[in-house]
């Protein structure tokens, strides 16, 4: 491994991220849009109020392909973190674990079909999937994307175990 080479980053931890948590401290507008929706996009990484450049997108292509999604942000407050560079950021989601096997689907195909992803590219992601009784586990991946399969079969397993 060379000084350029980046380490890979694959947790799987209990999160205290819920979608009534969000949607009870969010701001009235907000929320209201927030309630019946299956995935939330929150904000990147390590920023509490920017969005990663293309966010929008992957909100199009996930409301255009079932997955009833919203942005945890007002039309006015969204903005968006410009990052440039070789890698894929896609940001944040929380997911209710029943539409778990439809967003694995949705969100694989958004990544290898519409942004043509290689395999010796970079992609960071983070997913918090809710089970039924409230409880949030969440899957952090940072790495190559012929290694992305093992976060999404994570998340996966956390929607089969309801």
């Amino acid at each position: 491994m060379s000084i350029l080479d980046k380490k890979e980053i694959f947790t799987v931890e209990e999160s205290s991220v819920t979608f009534k948590k969000l949607i009870d401290n969010a701001p009235v507008e907000i929320a209201n849009t927030l309630n019946e929706k299956s995935v939330i996009i929150l904000p990147s990484h390590g920023h509490d109020d920017a969005y990663y450049a293309g966010t929008l997108d992957t909100f199009d292509f996930l409301n255009e392909n079932g997955v009833n999604t919203d942005i945890y942000a007002s039309d006015d407050e969204y903005k968006e973190l410009g990052l440039h560079g070789a890698e894929i950021w896609l940001g944040t989601f929380i997911i209710q674990s029943v539409v778990v096997p439809v967003f694995c689907g949705v969100i694989s195909s958004y990544i290898y079909d519409k942004l043509k992803a290689k395999d010796d590219g970079n992609v960071a992601l983070k997913f918090m999937v809710e089970n039924k009784e409230g409880k949030t586990t969440a899957v952090d991946f940072n790495g190559k994307v012929e290694n992305l399969s093992k976060a999404i079969d994570a998340v996966k397993s956390l929607g089969d175990e309801n």
